[in-house]
């Protein structure tokens, strides 16, 4: 069967950096929020697996219990996570079910992305709905395995529409 999704060949995982205590700071960080809240938005999750937790999911025009897509548009999308073990290497498997089939979307390991327990990181990915998907409303889940054991650290799950464009 193929990938309903087109995965887009960019994928990050870095820690979310802590922001000092100063005037100057507080200001920048009001203006990189507001940056970022109108170009992504909140989509409610539900765990899905791992020790680890799923902090927040954001997507790119998307916000509420359900992302509405439109075939086409490429969606950037970011998850903050807190990995319950440490791992050198993380991997990152995005997947969907449709018609009863788990599709993978993205399977990738992600560059640069030693964790600490305990500790928010930020993993970004982008993935594009086909035209198969039209008129349906399935789950995408992001799961993050210890590239060296498999093992699942964490895994989060929404849920998308797709409308034609």
């Amino acid at each position: 069967m193929p990938n309903k999704f087109s995965p887009l060949l960019l994928l990050q995982a870095y820690p979310v950096k802590r922001i000092e205590n100063s005037h100057k700071m507080k200001t920048f960080a009001i203006i990189a929020f507001c940056i970022v809240a109108c170009s992504a938005g909140v989509v409610e999750h539900q765990p899905c697996g791992g020790a680890g937790e799923v902090r927040e999911v954001r997507i790119e025009n998307c916000q509420g219990p359900i992302a509405h897509m439109v075939v086409g548009t490429a969606y950037p999308s970011e998850a903050d996570i807190i990995p319950a073990e440490a791992a050198a290497e993380l991997r990152l498997k995005i997947s969907t079910v449709f018609m009863g089939q788990t599709v993978v979307i993205i399977d990738s390991t992600l560059p640069n992305s030693s964790v600490v327990p305990g500790s928010q990181y930020t993993i970004r990915w982008s993935i594009t709905p086909s035209s198969l998907l039209v008129g349906n409303t399935a789950p995408v889940s992001a799961e993050v395995f210890n590239e060296a054991t498999q093992a699942l650290m964490l895994c989060g799950r929404v849920t998308v529409s797709v409308t034609a464009a």
